[in-house]
């Protein structure tokens, strides 16, 4: 090991000596890990692959492993259980002292989709009736390394849940002060079987850094944190992206091999439907044959076709995603508007490509065809074409999540080439009605 790395295990941020550890060789990734001390391994820990966390663990001694699980919060170590079999989720819950196993198994018991699934133990509770001096008293006695404490959170008597302190008011109340005038009341909350989505949209509609999770009883259970749903947004974005271009299960460590099998059968299937599009479009040989200046305008409708469906397809799976679509009236009412979305959009669009169209043909000279009638062909073809689009990208997903099937698939290639289909039969069906 040089010089730089030695200085960067010191000093460096825990993400960077996480890259630089992950780009070595097996022996000196444990030797860097095994150099770093308890309070920097743990931060430098959660930044690791899975596979080499889970390595790394299998790696040490009983008592080192004991150490680095409790010193790992609890969201973190359900990550980890996350990526292993039953039989090595056993033998992690083993080594956590009783309270924390406790917790845990608590934890795994719910559905990954509900948000306690990813709430954090960890963070410090006072009675409502608790003095200034002994709330700061015990926070400075009972606060652990993992523990959140930008708030502390207040019970009652019966542990419901009642309301929080943000530690700044905390340390600058007077010994005297009475507690409750700087408790927030009234806070909003996520219950325990609310779906993570929910979560979400509660942290951003109420603009808070920290949640209480709680149950049925008003007990508080757990705190769900902003950084908490930041790490669930970006997996979220990178799977819907992945969907998105229909890749699959994308892992960086994959083979080229891997990673071709993942995204074949997706392109072959854009083959067969592009197949079908030629077949359909042999019906037209004759109009384009006759009308060759139509090739000049496809690439436009292909383009313009393809843009308002994605367009609605991707606000229809972010509603689905969100649950904004959860009843029929929901459902209705976005059906409505972007409908008339798409409708507005077309036409408006329709008649500038006239315009356009219009201005190049009498610009170049494209034969004896009228350019009146082509560039009119030209826009009318537009407006249908986007406007079938756009009913597709409404229509489509909201189907296939009623068919239980993932509505993310809709934006891959395969709808893109169905937008194609519709967009062409359209133009060159006006195009034969009108100019032959």
């Amino acid at each position: 090991m040089n010089n730089k790395e030695l200085d960067l295990l010191k000093k460096g941020h825990p993400l960077d000596i996480a890259r630089m550890i992950e780009s070595a060789d097996a022996i000196q990734q444990f030797e860097m890990l095994n150099q770093l001390p308890v309070d920097r391994l743990n931060d430098v820990f959660i930044e690791l692959s899975d596979e080499l966390a889970l390595n790394y663990i299998n790696s040490l001694s009983i008592n080192k492993k004991k150490e680095l699980l409790d010193a790992l919060e609890m969201d973190e170590i359900r990550n980890l259980l996350d990526d292993v079999d039953s039989k090595e989720v056993q033998k992690i819950l083993s080594l956590l002292n009783v309270a924390k196993r406790q917790k845990m198994i608590r934890m795994l018991a719910y559905d990954e989709d509900v948000a306690a699934s990813i709430m954090n133990t960890d963070f410090i509770v006072i009675d409502e009736k608790t003095s200034i001096a002994d709330a700061t008293q015990n926070l400075i006695k009972s606060v652990k390394d993992s523990d959140f404490i930008d708030e502390i959170f207040v019970v009652d008597n019966n542990k419901n849940y009642v309301g929080s302190i943000e530690l700044k008011k905390l340390i600058s109340a007077r010994k005297g002060d009475d507690i409750d005038k700087i408790i927030e009341r009234n806070q909003t909350v996520i219950y325990e079987h609310d779906s993570i989505y929910s979560a979400i949209k509660k942290l951003r509609d109420y603009d808070d850094t920290v949640m209480p999770v709680v149950n049925e009883q008003q007990h508080l259970i757990g705190i769900i944190t902003a950084d908490d749903i930041l790490d669930i947004m970006i997996e979220e974005y990178e799977e819907d992206v992945e969907r998105y271009v229909a890749v699959g299960d994308y892992e960086e460590d994959s083979s080229a091999f891997v990673r071709t099998k993942q995204r074949l059968p997706w392109l072959l299937a854009s083959i067969i439907l592009n197949l079908v599009i030629a077949g359909l479009l042999s019906f037209f040989q004759a109009t384009i044959e006759q009308i060759t200046a139509l090739i000049l305008f496809q690439p436009m409708i292909l383009g313009m076709a393809g843009n308002i469906g994605t367009q609605a397809i991707s606000v229809t799976i972010l509603g689905l995603h969100q649950n904004e679509l959860n009843g029929d009236d929901d459902v209705k009412l976005h059906v409505r508007d972007e409908v008339m979305i798409g409708l507005l959009n077309s036409i408006a669009i329709g008649f500038l490509g006239f315009v356009i169209a219009l201005i190049f043909l009498f610009t170049v000279n494209m034969g004896n065809q009228d350019p009146f009638q082509l560039a009119f062909v030209v826009g009318t073809s537009l407006t249908g074409g986007m406007f079938v689009s756009a009913l597709c990208g409404v229509f489509i997903p909201i189907f296939l999540e009623k068919m239980k099937v993932d509505p993310a698939i809709a934006s891959g290639p395969i709808i893109s080439t169905i937008n194609d289909l519709f967009a062409l039969l359209i133009y060159f069906a006006i195009a034969t009605a009108m100019l032959l």
